[in-house]
Formats: structure tokens, C-alpha cells, sequence
């Protein structure tokens, strides 16, 4: 009996889940409205869309552009001059420094006189001794009381003091050192109380504006350069700024040898320029007024083609181009853009054709490919908790749930909407496919509500 006693309450709760285990199993009424779905993003019908790139771009413009012959050479003064003493002596005042612009005639070096004026004092003693003997000896010839041999010693030696006089006098007049060119010092080789002797180097004088410089060019281009063309010359020293110049002699012989053309250009230096600087020197050979143009930038560099991304309605699309001249960072386009196309400057690498994009800094553009009903890709809607399963929607709208027969039954055994019981989803009204959701997590749920 005691055993009966503990079966009995036993069965009966076995038999008190069963049923309500086939209960549940039991078509139920009908359920509840089914919860809103995702909604759907712009693409294809039943598929995800592409976001738009984001990119830079610039218009199609017109300025004047020039071709250009480029090479390099070194400045050199037009005239580079040496001063020299012409006379011996110590040096008693240096007026310049280098750096200093000077006249022709200008005094740079005074040297001491004072040996000079000696020497000179003695000469014109020479020369008046001299005058007076060749005076004495001319009556006595005329009289026939010299001869004609100790006339001409006398009148030789009377020469000979005069150009001695002269001589003196000339070298006094040395002791003061000039310029012999307007210029520049540009060197200064004696110190106050050197002493220098003839033909010693003192000071070098260039003449520095304007500068010149001498190119060579291969022969085949001789024919497009000639006198009085225009040209530019820039230096690393000065890297914003460039320097007018133009041709001044094309060599009238080709260089056997490097089969090259010596072409001098005289630079405008402006008080900037210094001989020996490196240049770039850049000739013009061609001018187009008011060419298309396009930024450098927006070459495509992926093949050897010349191509262009070509921005409309949203779109890119490739297209080559036929490019000229090319200057700076803008290049011509000859043919195959017109003034006012936009073409994509930044952003281009890994573009398709056809791919869609938006202007950054212009906000979001809407997606390329959006059905008509505005359906598209939908978002799957995450329970709360679970493992039911979810449809996604081919056209667009709004999702809704709906739940297992049997769970919370209705009379029309549609069910209720889930909560923390998995669901079948299907879209009410709608062409609908079935699909799986994913179950979410219990801990990070999310729920994505479509627009009304």
C-alpha cells in the first residue's frame, strides 16, 4: 500500500505533462499581428546593394598651354674679367670688397707713389739732359762740325729719354688699379701691404645681369629654336620662382662628336642669380590659347593606355583619351572630353566600369539599382532570444512575424508573435521566399524596425 501511495501522485503528474506536451502540439487559434520586419536597402530585387564610392573629382577646363624643350646647365657671367697690376708696388688702400658693384674706371687699389715719383723725377732729369744734348749736337750737324754718326747717337738717346719719361709718367698712373667693366667683385686676391709686381692677379669683375647659359640640343630639334625665343630658367634656390630668358646665339656648326648644337640664352638673374648655379632651362617650342585641360592626377595609371574615369548621374564610366602637351601638373585632352565633364581626380584605384559613386563632402548619394516598389535587400530581424527561423523578403515592405502553430494558439492557428520563442517569419501581403534567419544571441538582440 505505503509503495501504491508513492506511485500514484507520481503517474499522475506524468500524465498531467503529456497532455499538456499533445496540447501544445495541437493546432492553436489564430495568432496575434506579426511584429514589423527590416526594411529593405536600394539594390535589385531580393538583393544587397552597393554602396556608393566615395571619390574626388574635378571639372574640364580651358587655359593656355605651351611645349616645351627641357635641359639643364650651369649660369655663367657674360663677362668674367681679371684686374691686374700693371706696376710694382705695395698696396696702400683697397676701396671695394667683394661683393661690391662697381664702374669701368672706378679705383679699387691704390699702390704707394713714392718709388714711383722718384723714378719719375729721374726720367724727366734723363729727358731734359738729353733735349739739351740732341739740341747742341742738331746746331753743330747743321754747321757740319759733327759727324753724322755722333749726330744720330745723340738724337737716339734723346728718344730713348723721352719714352723713359713716358714710361714714368705711365706708371704712376698705374699705382691707382681700376675697373675695367661695370660689375660685381667677385673675388679679391691681395691684402693691404702686399706687394704685387706686374701682371699679378688682384681682383675678378663679372658682369652678372644678365646672366647666360649654354645648352646643347640634340640636332633633330635645332629647327625649332632660333634668336629671340622665349624661355625660362629656374634654380633649386629658388624653387616658387622662375626667371625670364630668351635665345640670344644658336651655333651655326653641329658638334661632330655628341651631334649636339651649342645654343646660348641670356637670363634676366634679376640680383638673384649667381654664376654657377645648376639651372633647369626650358624653352617653349609650341603655344595652344585656351586648350582643354584636365588635372595630371586623373590619368589612370593602370595600363599604358591614356583613360579616364568619367563621373554621371551618379555613375563612372572609363573612357581613353587622347592627351598633347603636358605642363606642370595639367595635361591636354585632345579629344575625348568636353569643357564641363567632370572626371575623377582622387579615389580612381580599383574602380569598375560602371561602378556607382558619390562626390565626397557631398553627402550620400542614393544607391544605384533599387527595384520599383522600393524593395531590396531587407534586413533580418533578430529575436530576442531562441532559435527560430526567419524569411526574408523578395519584394519590399514591411516583415512580419509569425508564430508556430500551437504557441499562445489563436483560433485560426496563426499563433502569436514571438517574444522569446523562436518564430517563423513571413511577410504579410507580400511575394515572399522562404529564408533562415540566423539565430541571434540571447545576450546581444537586436531588433531593426522598418520605416512606416
Amino acid at each position: 500500500m505505503i509503495r501504491i501511495a508513492i506511485l500514484l501522485p507520481l503517474l499522475l503528474a506524468c500524465a498531467l505533462g503529456c497532455g499538456e506536451e499533445e496540447e501544445a502540439e495541437q493546432p492553436g487559434g489564430r495568432g496575434g499581428q506579426g511584429g514589423r520586419g527590416g526594411w529593405g536597402g536600394r539594390g535589385g530585387p531580393g538583393g544587397r546593394a552597393a554602396a556608393a564610392i566615395p571619390v574626388k573629382g574635378e571639372k574640364v577646363t580651358r587655359a593656355d598651354m605651351n611645349a616645351y624643350l627641357e635641359t639643364y646647365a650651369r649660369l655663367e657671367a657674360e663677362r668674367e674679367v681679371s684686374v691686374l697690376a700693371r706696376t710694382t708696388g705695395l698696396v696702400e688702400a683697397l676701396t671695394v670688397e667683394e661683393g661690391d658693384r662697381v664702374r669701368q674706371g672706378r679705383v679699387l687699389v691704390q699702390l704707394d707713389k713714392e718709388e714711383l715719383d722718384l723714378n719719375l723725377r729721374q726720367a724727366q732729369a734723363a729727358f731734359e739732359e738729353a733735349a739739351s744734348n740732341y739740341e747742341r749736337i742738331k746746331v753743330l750737324h747743321e754747321q757740319r762740325m759733327v759727324s753724322q754718326s755722333e749726330y744720330e747717337t745723340t738724337r737716339l738717346r734723346f728718344a730713348n729719354a723721352k719714352l723713359g719719361l713716358e714710361e714714368s709718367e705711365l706708371n704712376l698712373t698705374y699705382a691707382d688699379l681700376t675697373a675695367p667693366i661695370t660689375g660685381v667683385i667677385t673675388r679679391r686676391l691681395v691684402e693691404l701691404g702686399d706687394l704685387v709686381r706686374g701682371n699679378q692677379e688682384v681682383f675678378i669683375i663679372a658682369d652678372l645681369d644678365p646672366l647666360l647659359v649654354r645648352i646643347f640640343v640634340p640636332e633633330r630639334r635645332m629647327y625649332q629654336l632660333q634668336p629671340g625665343q622665349e624661355a625660362t630658367v629656374a634654380v633649386e634656390a629658388l624653387p616658387d620662382r622662375e626667371f625670364g630668358a630668351k635665345i640670344r646665339m644658336i651655333s651655326p656648326e653641329v658638334d661632330p662628336e655628341s651631334g649636339t648644337v651649342k645654343v646660348t640664352l641670356e637670363v634676366a638673374a634679376d640680383g638673384l642669380l649667381k654664376p654657377g648655379m645648376f639651372a633647369t632651362v626650358r624653352i617653349i617650342t609650341a603655344k595652344r590659347p585656351q586648350t582643354l585641360i584636365v588635372p595630371k592626377k586623373a590619368l589612370v595609371l593602370e595600363t599604358d593606355e591614356d583613360d579616364v574615369f568619367l563621373i554621371a548621374e551618379g555613375k563612372v564610366r572609363r573612357i581613353a583619351i587622347e592627351l598633347g602637351f603636358v605642363e606642370g601638373d595639367k595635361v591636354e585632352v585632345v579629344s575625348g572630353l568636353k569643357e564641363g565633364d567632370q572626371v575623377v581626380t582622387v579615389g580612381h584605384e580599383g574602380l569598375k566600369d560602371g561602378a556607382a559613386v558619390r562626390l565626397a563632402g557631398a553627402g550620400p548619394a542614393p544607391a544605384a539599382g533599387a527595384g520599383p516598389d522600393g524593395g531590396g535587400d531587407q534586413w533580418q530581424a533578430r529575436k530576442d532570444a531562441g532559435d527560430g527561423a526567419g524569411q526574408r523578403g523578395k519584394g519590399g515592405g514591411q516583415g512580419g512575424w509569425q508564430g508556430r502553430a500551437g504557441e499562445g494558439g489563436s483560433p485560426d492557428g496563426r499563433g502569436k508573435p514571438p517574444t522569446t520563442a523562436g518564430a517563423e517569419g513571413t511577410k504579410p501581403g507580400g511575394n515572399d521566399v522562404a529564408g533562415t534567419a540566423q539565430p541571434a544571441r540571447s545576450d546581444s538582440a537586436q531588433t531593426v524596425q522598418a520605416p512606416r
